[in-house]
């Protein structure tokens, strides 16, 4: 066999390869086809949207599309928001109705509320988002704290359980100054950095607030143009769900 023939071999044989994705222990998806080098940036809304245009803005240039998980409240406050973020070509999916904490930081197999209030609070950002004709199949959930039951309740509902890959300290760019693990941007970015040096991010779930309370000043969603600048140096493009 010649090395051409070969080579085109080969490259059909990786291609045919099925998508590798990474599902942790309480049956949530936390990395996306790892045989890709695609990252996918993943953003939550709730209680704030200042950084929502900037971020928006900074897709935009880079033509880069995001996946938004925003709650039945923000969805109805920021109703005009919301249309644009799925007008431009970026996913929308749910977040829960209300961000409730759905169970115990300490005991994660306990849930805080009946599955029947868990599975209608799922239903009720859902039906926030089809009356404006968006229909998600992937969710995250409320502060990105679940456990199996909760995937459950939401397959139930024909949504796919996804969160942040771990990692890195980006889930920690909503914390503020007061807060015991508080850590600045600089710190996250730098996380981030370290990790992109020593492992693959192929299929990798980052996560970012682009709404944080005021009380943090150091916006962390700021980073984001340098930030998708680096990964396309390192040969890194951008997935959606």
């Amino acid at each position: 066999m010649n090395r051409g023939l070969m080579i085109g071999l080969c490259c059909f044989l990786y291609a045919s390869l099925p998508a590798q994705h990474v599902v942790d222990a309480q049956g949530a998806t936390i990395r996306t086809d790892t045989t890709q080098p695609h990252i996918y940036l993943c953003f939550t809304g709730h209680d704030y949207a200042e950084g929502f245009e900037y971020v928006l803005e900074v897709l935009r240039k880079h033509e880069v599309k995001g996946s938004f998980f925003l709650t039945g409240d923000f969805v109805r406050n920021y109703e005009k928001l919301v249309r644009s973020i799925a007008a431009q070509g970026h996913y929308v999916g749910a977040h829960s109705d209300k961000h409730l904490l759905y169970c115990d930081w300490m005991k994660r197999d306990s849930l805080l509320h009946p599955e029947r209030v868990i599975k209608e609070d799922i239903r009720s950002n859902l039906e926030a988002l089809h009356r404006l004709e968006i229909y998600p199949t992937v969710f995250m959930p409320p502060y990105e704290w679940y456990n199996r039951r909760v995937v459950n309740i939401a397959a139930q509902l024909q949504q796919t359980t996804v969160n942040f890959s771990p990692g890195t300290r980006s889930n920690a760019d909503y914390t503020t100054p007061d807060m015991p693990n508080y850590l600045s941007s600089d710190t996250i970015l730098e996380s981030v950095y370290s990790y992109l040096s020593t492992h693959s991010m192929n299929g990798f779930h980052l996560l970012i607030h682009p709404g944080t309370s005021p009380a943090r000043t150091d916006k962390f969603y700021y980073k984001l143009d340098e930030l998708i600048t680096r990964f396309k140096e390192e040969g890194y493009g951008f997935g959606v769900f």
